[in-house]
């Protein structure tokens, strides 16, 4: 009887490893950033103004006299360096920037707004045009989708189309921004 329970124990135990390792094995993969907890946002971009611009870093503008902060990226710090797909480091930082520049700087641009963050910047979503800033700099590897924040599937698809295409940071080696800024801080 002893042998018998330790059989069916045994058998049991068998088939839910294995149902579990087949789960594992067939699930679909996570994004490129899942390992973070996105919050979806309430927030509400309906005010807007306009201005000739000036870039601050890869994720910051001056838009007239309004520091905007580009809603849901994070680029890489201006003194950040990233690894290039021969291992060759480069200022992926002085790169965003640069990317940022040949987009906005000087440029008539329209930002939309909800609120200011802690540091008194607007957090915008903010357009040349019809193109969208923060769409461009996720869609060329320039930035990444930042966590905490609102993240939509058309930002989560720009983002993985990048990593896959191994375009700006995404072509090798690089510390998230944010992980950047914890092992750097200011003095």
């Amino acid at each position: 009887m002893k042998e018998k329970l330790l059989n069916i124990f045994a058998v049991t135990f068998l088939g839910i490893f294995c149902a579990t390792l087949f789960t594992v094995a067939t699930s679909k993969p996570a994004s490129s950033q899942s390992q973070y907890f996105r919050v979806k946002s309430h927030l509400q971009f309906n005010k807007s103004f306009s201005g000739k611009t000036s870039v601050i870093d890869g994720d910051s503008l001056k838009v007239g006299d309004k520091e905007v902060r580009l809603f849901g990226l994070d680029a890489p710090e201006y003194n950040q360096n990233c690894f290039d797909e021969k291992n060759a480091e480069y200022a992926c930082g002085q790169v965003s920037r640069n990317f940022l520049v040949e987009l906005a700087q000087k440029k008539e641009v329209k930002c939309m707004y909800a609120e200011k963050d802690k540091y008194d910047r607007f957090l915008g979503k903010c357009f040349v045009g019809e193109i969208s800033i923060n769409e461009e700099l996720v869609k060329n590897g320039m930035a990444v989708i930042y966590n905490f924040t609102e993240s939509d599937e058309k930002m989560d698809g720009l983002e993985e189309a990048a990593k896959k295409q191994k375009l700006g940071i995404w072509r090798g080696a690089f510390q998230l921004p944010k992980e950047y800024r914890k092992s750097h801080p200011r003095k």
